[in-house]
């Protein structure tokens, strides 16, 4: 099983006049743009990574070795919009695509862990694969614009974003510290992990 981004999001759940209220930052200063920017793109991946989904809508590419026993296929990250393609290629490299609704059906569950099922009494293609990544499956996930995304998950991309800008460097235990920010947005996130083999 091999997962690759294809397209990546186009937008950050946070817009960055919010990050700059969160951090007590002047809107109009724009020296800082571009590094909080960053911030924010780190922060979500890290977000991402614990939670096991993707926030915004992505675009991936899943490569599976061979056809499951089963009569579906779980897609990674939660929150499926849609599938793209689902091709496979025989042993001689030839290339075919399976059709939806005639080769498959498409379950989105909501914020859920999202499937490719059979159809009743359809089967998975037989026959001897390609050695390499012979199936892949291109699909698109994650909340469409940055008002659908809880705003759990929000506060804790700012608290992650705010200890990333003001420590700048290794984290410092001391008298003044008063709170974790990574705890609290671990606290936050929690509710919103998807509990399934991909975590």
């Amino acid at each position: 099983m091999v997962i690759t981004q294809y397209l990546a999001p186009v937008a950050e759940p946070v817009s960055l006049n919010d990050l700059k209220l969160h951090l007590r930052i002047d809107p109009d200063a724009l020296d800082e743009d571009e590094y909080l920017e960053g911030l924010e793109i780190t922060a979500r991946k890290q977000a991402e990574d614990y939670m096991g989904r993707t926030i915004m809508t992505t675009t991936f590419d899943y490569f599976l070795s061979g056809w499951p026993r089963s009569n579906f296929i779980k897609l990674p990250y939660g929150n499926l919009v849609s599938v793209t393609s689902v091709a496979w290629k025989d042993q001689d490299g030839v290339s075919d695509t399976l059709t939806v609704t005639t080769d498959y059906l498409v379950e989105t569950n909501g914020e859920g862990i999202g499937k490719i099922v059979l159809p009743y009494s359809v089967t998975w293609p037989s026959g001897t694969l390609y050695p390499s990544n012979p199936i892949s499956i291109r699909y698109i996930c994650g909340w469409a614009s940055a008002d659908l995304v809880p705003a759990g998950i929000k506060s804790a991309i700012k608290l992650l974003v705010a200890k990333l800008y003001e420590s700048r460097g290794e984290d410092v235990i001391g008298p003044g510290l008063s709170i974790n920010e990574d705890q609290t947005a671990q606290r936050l996130l929690y509710s919103y992990r998807l509990r399934d083999e991909f975590i």
